[in-house]
């Protein structure tokens, strides 16, 4: 009897191994990761990284206080949610329900990024908070709706038990990249250099988010209730 139940535990392990790995070399899995990733990089930067480049410009802290308001966004994103559920976008629908918010902020927040490494943050302090604001708000909406896009494509292969842990790995990578590598980095190149470059990253991800999947299903059942709502 122990035997039979050892022998079945062990099929069951083999067998749970088998859908693991099938589930880790999934595409759907390799953009989870890349989407945690773009998720986390700005978050750090806006709302950590950021206030070391201000310390090193010498900008006092009442403005860097009023600037943190900033974070703000990421906790009442639930409120513009359900828009982005709804909205779709003239000339990005092609991409995708999902994707063509993705891929907008991504490009939106690697501009920013760009434009932010080319202003002095001490003598243009209006613009760089106006800049960072928007970033911060283009940075949470993408964090809807990638949480949407993992519901979405979420499948027997690629699992929600899977893709939830992946994508906190792409997330905790970026943290370290946007965070402690960035603070080393422009200790050597500055903080020009290492924002445009953190900018020049997220502009490549959205490019390679043009190929990240979309599920077919969700997106046929979102133009069926649009359908009802506007007979």
């Amino acid at each position: 009897m122990a035997t039979s139940i050892t022998a079945n535990e062990s099929v069951g392990f083999m067998g749970g191994m088998r859908r693991f790995g099938q589930s880790i070399r999934h595409p759907k899995t390799a953009y989870m990761v890349l989407f945690g990733f773009s998720s986390a990089l700005p978050y750090a930067l806006l709302l950590g990284t950021l206030y070391a480049w201000l310390s090193d410009a010498k900008v006092d802290l009442e403005t860097m206080g009023v600037l943190s308001l900033i974070g703000l966004t990421y906790a009442f994103k639930f409120l513009w949610s359900p828009l982005v559920d709804r909205i779709s976008l003239p000339g990005l629908k092609r991409l995708g329900r999902r994707k063509q918010w993705i891929i907008l902020a991504q490009f939106l927040l690697g501009g920013i990024m760009m434009i932010l490494s080319a202003i002095d943050p001490r003598s243009a302090i209006g613009m760089f908070s106006l800049l960072a604001g928007i970033g911060a708000f283009a940075s949470a909406t993408q964090d809807v709706v990638v949480d949407a896009w993992r519901v979405d494509v979420a499948d027997e292969t690629a699992t929600l038990d899977t893709l939830s842990p992946v994508y906190q790995l792409g997330y905790r990578a970026a943290g370290l990249v946007g965070g402690a590598l960035a603070l080393f980095l422009a200790d050597a190149l500055g903080w020009s250099t290492v924002y445009a470059l953190m900018g020049a990253i997220l502009v490549g991800l959205g490019f390679v988010s043009l190929f990240a999947p979309e599920d077919a299903r969700a997106q046929a059942q979102a133009e069926s209730v649009n359908e009802l709502r506007h007979p």
